[in-house]
């Protein structure tokens, strides 16, 4: 009998443990949707984990000006971070963790993490997602990189003339007072073509302030954007321009998201009107594209290569890939798509994006040489960005030369609208909205050229004027006159016919053709006949 109780009893609590494991792994299977895949793969196999995590509490960011507004989501960063980093840091003195950073541009933290550390984490309740800090790579075709020396080339070179950058710079367009962040592998700092126009920089790779390029394929690109010629070969899109260098990517080409995050945030607090990456990956980072958008937001301009994964359909690379990210694909010097640059479409968050937006030089590009004063010349779609990026400057410096801002999405619009079609009408996945072309884009910022049409509306028999008459053209634009019949017309240059029209007290005058030329008057009088008046009087018979 004893036995039997006993039996009963390990039935009893084998089906209650079975219970339990089972609700365990249910609330463990619904704390795991917090970590990526990627990320619990690698959980399985190694003592620490590079992760990002991304907290629950988003800051509402007041729109006043970019010093208020990185101020406070640094504030709301801080406070909210406060007790998840105080207990990373007592993992880390247990040595379950290291490498703690935290950002503001997006509330995360990134740190490498023991498995045990990442399962806590999770299911914390102010913690949104963990993903993976992976890493993503610069875009270059290596196949089609050589050495030139600097003696073989005395004058501009064709990508710049391609894109039209040299009548720009006529007009006194040169890039100054433009701030672009080149996230790369560094940069060759000492040579002439851009000695002295490094506001700042930082190596996000081995965290010091000397993000000395030992790849070159930073170099290469921060030449593009802005390389003045002083070495003997103009070699930048805005030559005059100021640049900050943030190292993001190792010897290797290869870059942690983590890194690049951190060198958004930078770009942004130190004064960035532009972002340029020549970098990417066809894996998405949620926290990437949450800093790209919060430096939209901030008025910052963000550029970035569609992508050397062509010519197959749905290749483009992430960050190019982002809805308002401006993506650059690359073309050959005849404007025809390079075999390489990356197509569209991409769907995004649900939404079918045509992407690349624009297209710009990136095949044998001459720019800077990162071992000394000389040049090289690379391909791929990271040497189409700074060509776009360059642009952007340009149209910025235009634009505040004018008295007025340019948003990104009006960046974007602009060079998109004024970029030479190719390909299928219109935008497509190939090019884009086609190859960019600088002055036209600063051109269309410019207001048309106007003459002027002036004159009097009188009645033709007593020469009076009359007032509150419709001056009407053959387009939309139309006026009426004051009280002494006088009537101002600023238009274009060409053939208009103006018709007054006063009913019922006058007949309408004929059509008179004007034609206004630039910063010209025409007087134009027009003389209008009064209908008759008298009494009618009659029977009317039904």
């Amino acid at each position: 009998m004893l036995l039997k109780n006993k039996i009963i009893l390990f039935v009893k609590i084998s089906a209650a443990l079975i219970l339990l494991l089972i609700a365990f792994s249910v609330f463990a299977g619904a704390v795991n949707n917090k970590i990526s895949p990627q990320v619990e793969s690698l959980m399985l196999t190694h003592e620490k984990v590079p992760v990002i995590i991304v907290l629950k509490d988003k800051p509402v960011i007041p729109i006043k000006s970019k010093e208020l507004t990185i101020n406070s989501m640094k504030n709301h960063a801080s406070s909210s971070q406060q007790q998840l980093v105080g207990f990373l840091k007592d993992e880390k003195v247990k040595g379950k963790a290291d490498k703690i950073k935290q950002f503001w541009i997006v509330n995360s933290i990134a740190v490498n993490a023991s498995p045990g550390v990442i399962k806590a984490i999770s299911i914390r309740d102010d913690v949104d997602s963990i993903e993976l800090d992976s890493e993503i790579h610069i875009l270059e075709d290596s196949s089609l990189s050589t050495r030139v020396t600097q003696g073989q080339i005395d004058s501009a070179t064709n990508a710049i003339k391609q894109v039209n950058a040299t009548n720009a710079w006529e007009t006194g367009i040169d890039g100054t007072g433009i701030n672009v962040s080149v996230l790369d592998t560094g940069i060759y700092a000492a040579h002439p073509d851009i000695v002295g126009r490094i506001i700042k920089g930082y190596d996000f790779v081995n965290n010091d302030n000397d993000p000395a390029d030992d790849d070159g394929h930073g170099t290469h690109v921060a030449g593009t954007v802005g390389g003045n010629g002083a070495g003997g070969t103009t070699t930048g899109v805005a030559p005059n321009v100021s640049l900050l260098i943030a190292k993001v990517c190792n010897s290797g080409g290869w870059c942690f998201n983590s890194d690049i995050v951190d060198a958004i945030q930078w770009s942004v607090e130190n004064g960035a009107d532009i972002i340029s990456m020549s970098l990417g990956d066809t894996a998405r980072s949620n926290t990437i594209h949450l800093a790209i958008n919060n430096a939209i937001n901030m008025e910052v301009v963000v550029i970035a290569a569609a992508g050397n994964d062509g010519p197959n359909p749905g290749t483009i690379n992430y960050p190019g890939g982002e809805k308002n990210v401006i993506a650059a694909g690359a073309v050959d010097g005849s404007d025809v798509i390079a075999y390489f640059s990356s197509r569209g479409p991409i769907t995004v968050d649900g939404e079918v994006l045509t992407k690349p937006d624009v297209s710009a030089p990136g095949i044998n590009i001459i720019s800077l040489y990162y071992l000394s004063n000389g040049y090289t010349i690379k391909s791929g779609t990271s040497m189409a960005t700074p060509h776009v990026s360059g642009a952007a400057a340009l149209l910025l410096q235009a634009a505040r030369q004018l008295g007025t801002t340019l948003s990104p999405a009006q960046i974007k619009s602009i060079l998109e609208n004024t970029s030479v079609d190719k390909g299928l009408a219109g935008k497509d996945n190939n090019y884009g909205a086609g190859r960019i072309d600088v002055f036209a884009a600063i051109e269309s910022l410019v207001p048309p050229p106007l003459g002027f049409i002036n004159g009097t509306v009188m009645d033709s028999v007593d020469k009076t004027g009359i007032a509150e008459v419709m001056i009407s053209t053959n387009t939309s634009i139309s006026t009426m006159t004051d009280a002494t019949g006088f009537y101002s017309f600023a238009l274009t240059p060409g053939t208009y016919n103006l018709t007054a029209t006063f009913l019922p007290t006058y007949y309408t005058n004929r059509t008179i053709m004007v034609s206004p030329v630039i910063n010209a008057e025409v007087v134009q009088d027009i003389e209008l006949l009064k209908k008759p008046t008298g009494n009618i009087s009659g029977t009317i018979t039904i």
